[in-house]
């Protein structure tokens, strides 16, 4: 048979048609097999997020699933169900990323699994969800948000137990105090070193109404710090206009306007546990240096007030005097004057005549 050219070039389109067909379908073939994989890919990972989650809210030190456990939950789920080698082996991957996963066999039988090292404790949550409970500075729907938040950190058999806290949480709450709408400006400013503009309120005699103090002031500040004292949430602040540190509740600031304006340096002598120990509400007067002598039994009251930095000087065996940093006046007279009879203000003379006179006073308004 003899082939003519354009016979010749027909057969070479046919080939040509053949193998750019058959390279198709080798590229669909290996499409295909790729989205399988990434299927299966996809699989596994939810099967093991699945297996996590199941672990972090139904196993504790007391609480353990097995690996029939596990794969009831996942066929829950709409996922196969993989042997038990699978299973272990997803024990593995999570070990591998930093989940302490405990594993362990109950007389013979198939491996049972426990999430431990939570990144909190049962008690610790339990402190944290008192405190939150018992804060009169947090209103009780936002109590309620956050005790929520912290009990889901706990397995679901302790759940029910600290979440008790959420149920009460208006019995015990003595919701006292602003929200804490500006904390997180505040927050954000003391973050970014920036002074903050804002207007602090107070409360009418006549109707007890939340009002503006000091005719709707506005107070410009470098925000330090917010700290915790006495069951309220304090700025502590620099004002360059009084050139004093200022210590606002955090509940009756409002109006809060992040400046552009960085911050004053933070002061040399500034000490930030000075504020923590409770200090600053006494400082109404110039500070000085106080010899104060009160019965052995104060000395735990004594290390609340002013911390650990004085030296005991035993009087007898029932007593000790001590010398600290203390600004005569009404609050830190006031302080004295609850332990009357256990504790006495012995020098300087200048301070014991400001708490006599102090005293006096006090006994004229009778």
């Amino acid at each position: 048979m003899i082939l003519h050219d354009r016979d010749i070039s027909s057969f070479r389109s046919c080939l040509i048609f053949i193998g750019f067909s058959g390279r198709i379908r080798k590229d669909q073939r290996t499409v295909f097999a790729d989205i399988r994989e990434e299927e299966e890919t996809m699989l596994e990972q939810s099967r093991i997020l699945l297996t996590l989650r199941y672990l972090f809210e139904n196993t504790d030190e007391e609480h353990v699933v097995s690996t029939r456990d596990i794969k009831t939950m996942l066929e829950q789920h709409g996922v196969q169900a993989p042997v038990s080698r699978t299973i272990d082996a997803d024990m593995d991957l999570l070990a591998a990323a930093g989940f302490d996963i405990v594993r362990s066999h109950i007389n013979g039988q198939p491996s049972y699994y426990r999430f431990a090292n939570r990144p909190f404790d049962t008690v610790e949550l339990k402190v944290l969800i008192d405190a939150v409970a018992s804060s009169r500075f947090i209103k009780p729907e936002r109590s309620k948000q956050v005790i929520g938040h912290l009990a889901s950190l706990a397995s679901i058999s302790d759940r029910s137990c600290l979440e008790n806290e959420y149920r009460q949480v208006r019995t015990i709450k003595k919701a006292v105090g602003g929200p804490l709408a500006g904390a997180n400006d505040l927050f954000r400013a003391i973050v970014a070193q920036k002074k903050v503009r804002f207007r602090l309120t107070d409360y009418q005699v006549r109707d007890k109404a939340v009002a503006a103090q000091k005719g709707g002031k506005a107070y410009i500040v470098s925000p330090y710090a917010i700290i915790r004292s006495d069951d309220r949430y304090v700025l502590v602040a620099y004002e360059q206009e009084s050139s004093n540190i200022i210590t606002p509740r955090v509940d009756n600031i409002r109006n809060v306007r992040i400046l552009e304006e960085a911050i004053d340096p933070v002061p040399a002598e500034f000490d930030i546990g000075y504020y923590y120990s409770g200090s600053h509400k006494m400082q109404d007067g110039s500070e000085m240096e106080v010899t104060i002598e009160c019965e052995n039994s104060l000395l735990g009251e004594f290390i609340d007030r002013f911390g650990m930095d004085f030296e005991c000087r035993p009087v007898s065996d029932q007593s000790f005097q001590a010398t600290v940093k203390a600004c005569p006046g009404n609050s830190f007279f006031g302080w004295l004057l609850q332990y009357a009879g256990r504790m006495k203000l012995v020098s300087p003379q200048e301070a014991v005549s400001l708490y006599k006179a102090q005293l006096a006073k006090a006994l004229d308004d009778l």
